[in-house]
């Protein structure tokens, strides 16, 4: 008789810890991170071998999209979310083909970090940089192919520093 009471306790508290929603553990989700990072920085690595893209075509003032700078601080997941999204805006207004997948993957790793701020639960930061950034965009359209090379080449270099700053998924 006393299995009873004490195999409903145990099951109301495996229910009570499942509707509780708690993240993946830090070790689980930097893995995921990781994993999706490095498939990103391949995908580029891949599109830039493709398409002949040599280094030294790449046009990378600073005055250039100064929203997307590949030297920004990580300074915990807000920056990562912040910085992802302005890389994300810049991939939607660039014509679609060849581009689609690998907004799709930066897609999934800034869904992985938002997820992960909700588990810690961090706010958002506003940078204000949204209309600065659509406005160059709109501005420079025409410029697609140029602005596209830029931009992955960017985003390479920041999730390449991203990759080795992991321990930042720890901190919003």
């Amino acid at each position: 008789m006393a299995v009873y009471p004490a195999l409903f306790c145990s099951c109301v508290m495996t229910v009570l810890t499942l509707a509780h929603g708690r993240g993946l553990p830090t070790d689980s989700m930097k893995n995921s991170v990781k994993l999706q990072v490095e498939n990103i920085i391949s995908r580029i690595q891949k599109h830039k071998d493709e398409f002949q893209i040599l280094h030294k075509m790449i046009l990378d003032s600073p005055e250039l999209l100064p929203e997307l700078q590949s030297d920004k601080p990580i300074d915990g997941l807000s920056s990562m979310v912040d910085t992802l999204n302005n890389f994300q805006r810049v991939l939607h207004s660039l014509p679609k083909g060849h581009m689609s997948q690998l907004h799709s993957d930066v897609s999934t790793l800034q869904h992985y970090l938002e997820d992960r701020m909700s588990s810690l639960q961090c706010t958002h930061r506003k940078t204000g940089t949204e209309k600065n950034l659509e406005a160059f965009l709109k501005n420079h359209s025409m410029y697609y192919i140029t602005l596209g090379h830029i931009t992955l080449d960017r985003l390479q270099k920041y999730l390449q520093r991203l990759n080795h700053n992991l321990d930042q998924l720890r901190t919003c």
